[in-house]
């Protein structure tokens, strides 16, 4: 009797996970909302607005920052995939990554890059919005796959080999799992936008 509850406990349970990941457009979960922060929460110079240089709370007069900017800024710096994908990879691990300081960022650096406000939408909605092109929606339905499962699936994978070549599809999973990783960072520490730019727009937006 106790292994057919444990039996029908774990399967309510995968249930219940499987209903709560769902969304209406078949995009995963975002991270879960907290609290931002108001301000810097290690010692920075900040100015009135709370606003601090993002290299601050990371001096580069350590070999561990130093090593991590020039990780981190590679992938600005030196793209080995078109500066459009790679502006929808950051925009898409941005937004279900919650970091508002990257997106703010690169919402910018993507409308430089060609992207439009409606393909930056569709960004948000995820991988079954209207109006993507294949190509672009495989893109997207990759970082969804790296935020929920940590796995490229095999379908995703050959529709980005059918234009990339192998150094590119690595570079997709650590852009990806770069901008997670300063995600938790910037967040973690409270490293703010200036006023005058725009983060992330509310959940409604996606709809």
């Amino acid at each position: 009797m106790r292994l057919f509850a444990t039996i029908g406990i774990t399967m309510a349970c995968g249930l219940f996970a499987v209903v709560a990941a769902a969304q209406p457009n078949g995009a995963v979960e975002r991270a879960q909302p907290f609290e931002r922060l108001t301000g810097p929460r290690i010692d920075v110079a900040a100015d009135a607005d709370g606003v601090a240089p993002l290299t601050d709370f990371c001096p580069d007069e350590t070999e561990r920052c130093q090593r991590y900017w020039a990780y981190t800024l590679h992938f600005v710096r030196s793209p080995g995939i078109p500066v459009r994908d790679r502006e929808i990879v950051i925009l898409r691990t941005a937004w279900l990554s919650r970091g508002d300081y990257i997106w703010g960022r690169h919402n910018v650096i993507g409308q430089d890059a060609g992207l439009t406000e409606e393909e930056i939408r569709r960004i948000r909605v995820g991988p079954d919005a209207p109006g993507l092109t294949d190509f672009d929606r495989a893109l997207i339905r990759a970082v969804d796959e790296l935020h929920a499962s940590r796995f490229i699936s095999g379908t995703t994978w050959e529709a980005l080999a059918g234009r990339y070549d192998e150094a590119q599809l690595v570079e997709v999973v650590q852009t990806v799992g770069n901008y997670i990783q300063l995600a938790m960072f910037q967040n973690t520490l409270g490293v703010l936008l200036p006023p005058d730019v725009a983060g992330l727009p509310d959940e409604s937006s996606a709809r």
